[in-house]
């Protein structure tokens, strides 16, 4: 136990201090003892030496304009400037409380008025977490500095409530744990959105401080609920279009599930015995596909909807020569519908003809000989002369594959142009040195990503995470600074598919960016994609100063 006027200066203690442990997290034993006269004999002389001091207020880095060299830098790179609780603050912003002299001068006087053991230990804890905090290199200059500005009111709160920074539920911890999550969503003070964000805050943390009495912690609560609903309606627009392009690519990774069971389930046909290796591809490929997004639109109610699966016997049936050729009228009389089906369900995939070109061509060609026949039979039919041989030449396509006639579950879902150009597909630029076989180098995401992990670049240490182990350790919610299109954007990660092999990140204003796990590993290795730490503040604050 401490002798009554060490209670005047906590400051050589730390957090881990028995002292502040037992008060935090088991109640304090003595949290409820009186105060001796010789405590405040020694907060008076401690008063009355910092009123006699000389007002200090040396130029704020934060007063400063900063250097043009300084905000020419990427906002990842910029060091992040010093700060503490006996920094000076902005002036312009804070007003009285920016000088340290000032802060310091109600903390004295609190510690004056302070009747228990406990509300000088609240107190000190205040005041050391808020020094902490203001040192956190994972927030922005300004707002370490509003932290340090609040420190008037935390204080004032701590005389009600010597003990509220040991509940993460409370108001006041709250405000301060939600202002520095909030502000992860930014990554450069001078953007204008940043400003947008915290304008509001400097005047909500200046209305807390102008309060002369805190007698509970409801002007807190009320603070953390206008903020919050003022965030609410800042969101709701980039909420609303995340939402959606969120729901689409669950959409999509729900059809290409159906679509993979939609494949085994027509490699198990009885009909697919001389089928062309072409035709089987298309079949557990985009068909399978146009038939899983029927179904998901039709929401069940059909057995068959669009009729996109009757007409697969007929197209079996039309590429097995040894068949068309015994019966080229049927085939003839098949073929305008059969083609008519394979558009409109390629149509209502968002997919046209063009992109399956291997196989209309493949199909074309097998048409052909039965066409030929019916030329050369009309041919013969009107000459006078005698019967002439039907020499019909076969096109050469390649038989199926044993692995042909396996489907193969995708790792990733089919997605098309306009679903890649809305969900903000993004690819490394092809100047960058580690190669990539990129997406968008085809008018639909392909079936299948090309193998194997990005590769290193250039003196990359083994001693560091793998891009493959970084990118396992973000999670929904997870933050990132993405570098997009010549910017340095913080983004969060809102989706990933099951299979881990797509991911989607939303940047200000609910603009998405996608990409594979491949590009995404790329990026990492080029620092392009850097994970933000934004564990929670308060309690990283009070574990730093116990450790």
């Amino acid at each position: 136990m401490l002798e009554p006027q060490q209670y005047a200066d906590l400051s050589g203690y730390e957090i881990g201090h028995q002292l502040f442990q037992d008060f935090l997290y088991r109640g304090g034993s003595h949290a409820q003892q009186a105060l001796e006269p010789t405590y405040y004999e020694a907060v008076e002389e401690e008063l009355a030496a910092l009123r006699a001091s000389p007002e200090s207020a040396p130029a704020s880095l934060s007063d400063q304009l900063p250097t043009p060299e300084y905000r020419a830098l990427p906002a990842v790179d910029r060091p992040p400037r010093f700060l503490d609780v006996l920094s000076q603050l902005s002036s312009k912003v804070w007003g009285a409380y920016s000088r340290a002299k000032e802060r310091a001068l109600l903390r004295t006087e609190l510690k004056k008025d302070a009747t228990q053991v406990g509300q000088v230990l609240g107190l000190e804890v205040v005041h050391k977490v808020v020094n902490q905090v203001a040192q956190d290199p994972r927030l922005l200059m300004p707002v370490r500095e509003s932290i340090v500005a609040l420190e008037p009111s935390l204080l004032r709160l701590a005389m009600v409530d010597p003990r509220y920074f040991s509940d993460e539920q409370h108001p006041g911890r709250r405000l301060v744990e939600t202002v520095a999550q909030r502000s992860f969503k930014y990554n450069d003070e001078f953007a204008g959105e940043f400003s947008e964000f915290f304008d509001p805050v400097a005047r909500c943390f200046n209305g807390l401080n102008a309060l002369p009495q805190v007698e509970n912690a409801e002007p807190f609560a009320t603070a953390l609920t206008d903020l919050q609903t003022l965030w609410s309606e800042q969101d709701r627009s980039g909420e609303t279009r995340r939402d959606q392009v969120v729901q689409a690519m669950r959409q999509a990774e729900e059809r290409q599930s159906q679509a993979d069971q939609i494949a085994y389930d027509l490699s198990l046909r009885s009909d697919l015995e001389s089928v062309p290796g072409v035709v089987l591809d298309f079949l557990y490929g985009p068909w399978a596909l146009v038939m899983a997004n029927a179904r998901i639109a039709d929401g069940g109610r059909q057995l068959d909807p669009g009729g996109y699966g009757a007409v697969i016997t007929d197209l079996l049936w039309s590429v097995k020569l040894e068949q068309t050729l015994k019966e080229p009228a049927k085939l003839i009389a098949m073929i305008p519908g059969v083609l008519g089906k394979l558009r409109s369900g390629l149509n209502s995939l968002g997919q046209g003809p063009k992109e399956c070109d291997t196989f209309f061509g493949a199909l074309m060609k097998l048409h052909e000989p039965v066409l030929e026949l019916r030329r050369l039979r009309s041919q013969r039919d009107l000459s006078e002369s005698q019967p002439m041989p039907l020499e019909i030449p076969l096109p050469d396509i390649p038989a199926a594959t044993p692995e042909q006639r396996t489907p193969k579950a995708s790792h990733q879902p089919w997605l098309g142009p306009k679903e890649q150009n809305a969900a903000g597909f993004e690819e490394p630029a092809a100047s960058d040195r580690a190669p990539l076989a990129s997406a968008a180098d085809s008018s639909a995401m392909p079936l299948e990503p090309a193998s194997g992990p990005a590769p290193l670049l250039d003196g990359e240490g083994l001693d560091q995470p793998s891009p493959g182990e970084v990118l396992l350790g973000l999670r929904e919610g997870s933050w990132v600074d993405l570098y997009s299109k010549g910017q340095w954007l913080r983004a969060q990660l809102v989706w990933a598919s099951t299979k881990g092999t797509l991911f989607m990140f939303v940047s200000h204003g609910g603009q998405p960016h996608s990409m594979t796990k491949r590009s995404c590993e790329k990026l990492i290795l080029q620092r392009h994609l850097r994970p933000v730490g934004a564990q929670d503040v308060v309690g990283e604050a009070l574990d730093a100063l116990a450790s």
